[in-house]
């Protein structure tokens, strides 16, 4: 019998629920699903399994040994993802035999209602707006976006009125789900993760940026803001993340500013707390379409459990939290002397730069830490697995 085999067996002899948590498009190091969802639900005494497109050849398990990661070939091309990738998800997933299934994309949605069918209580985890979100779509033919949001917006009713439960990223989201089945789950940063320096050092004059390097999120006006930093020749940008599309990063490369920008490529979880451990400022800039207005970006809450002061779209949210506090600037995204004027600001003031970065940090711990939101979501599971053992004893009682 092997290690994973004994303790199985030893999780079933105790009566532990297995919950299986799916993805056919995140990675097995997500900061949301594996590092606090999967964590926080195996601290808690559950039997998590985590389903994910991988490494094959690696098989390399996360070295959090109380959540299992299980790999299935991952897709290179994006109809792969979208349609391969969720029926291998989809038979590893039922291959556990979880009791609970938490799936955290849209196109896993009919494995949602097919687990359903089955008899297991599904949980649909809802990270982003998906009717508004596919509106913008670029690889979406635009003739043919409103009729496939109008889709998604007919598979996501019926998810409300089918699957077990809902876990929303924003309150926005959480007001398209039945509140009684609903758990608002936002995407604050764990304390523990970070460890602020006690102080930024007058040399250091690296600019953060975490996260998915896109058009619509500033990656233009960031390199450009760059080559405007004259009085700064040490200042770096350093950019950790997945360049999209692939034509991106040749037009970056020919921008100036791009001779300071230090591409890092997509980094692990070590990757982003190193990377934040040595930056001065940290960069949440998105264009102003509706979905970013709405949106709780999680690097934003990760810099300020850094201590680092951010630079941030000049949206509403984004105001309430960073301007209101103390603790950022807020600029319009696409004004590129706005956003190296904010640079500038902070690279020259750092007796200031660091006031901020603490107040975030303080402000963290105080409104924004994970430890809230992982009691919402063990507060769901309870519901959801309570009105199960209920629906069971019912029927026992009727036989």
């Amino acid at each position: 019998m092997d290690a994973d085999e004994d303790r199985t067996r030893r999780a079933e002899n105790r009566g532990i629920v297995r919950v299986v948590h799916l993805s056919s498009g995140h990675d097995a190091d997500d900061a949301r699903i594996f590092w606090k969802e999967c964590l926080s639900l195996a601290e808690a005494g559950y039997d998590v399994r985590f389903v994910v497109p991988g490494d094959l050849a690696a098989r390399s398990e996360n070295p959090h040994t109380a959540v299992r990661t299980v790999f299935v070939s991952r897709r290179s091309s994006r109809l792969g993802r979208l349609t391969i990738s969720p029926l291998s998800v989809l038979a590893a997933g039922l291959w556990q035999n979880g009791e609970v299934y938490h799936f955290h994309d849209p196109e896993l949605l009919p494995a949602g209602f097919l687990l359903r069918l089955l008899g297991k209580r599904v949980i649909y985890d809802v990270h982003e707006d998906l009717p508004r979100d596919i509106l913008i779509k670029a690889w979406i033919p635009r003739p043919i976006r409103y009729t496939m949001a109008r889709a998604a917006a007919a598979a996501e009713w019926i998810a409300g009125k089918t699957l077990s439960g809902f876990v929303a990223a924003t309150p926005v989201i959480a007001n398209r789900f039945p509140a009684g089945r609903s758990a608002l789950v936002q995407n604050f940063a764990r304390p523990s993760e970070f460890t602020p320096s006690s102080q930024i050092p007058v040399n250091n004059q690296v600019i953060a940026y975490v996260g998915g390097i896109m058009v619509e999120r500033c990656a233009v006006e960031m390199v450009q803001a760059m080559h405007k930093l004259d009085e700064f020749p040490e200042a770096r940008l350093a950019m950790a993340g997945k360049l999209a599309p692939a034509t991106l990063a040749r037009d970056l490369r020919t921008m100036p500013g791009w001779n300071r920008v230090h591409f890092r490529g997509l980094v692990r979880r070590d990757g982003v707390r190193a990377l934040l451990d040595e930056a001065c400022i940290g960069l949440a800039l998105f264009h102003p379409t509706q979905s970013y207005m709405e949106s709780q970006p999680v690097k934003l809450f990760e810099y300020m459990a850094a201590g680092i002061p951010i630079i941030a779209s000049n949206f509403p949210c984004f105001r309430d939290i960073l301007e209101t506090n103390g603790c950022g600037l807020c600029v319009a995204p696409r004004d590129v002397d706005a956003i190296a004027a904010a640079i500038h600001r902070l690279l020259a003031n750092p007796t200031e730069a660091r006031a901020m970065g603490r107040r975030g940090r303080l402000l963290m711990m105080r409104s924004y830490s994970w430890e809230t939101e992982a009691r919402a979501l063990l507060g769901l599971y309870g519901r959801i697995l309570n009105k199960a053992r209920l629906s069971k004893a019912e029927a026992g009682y009727r036989h």
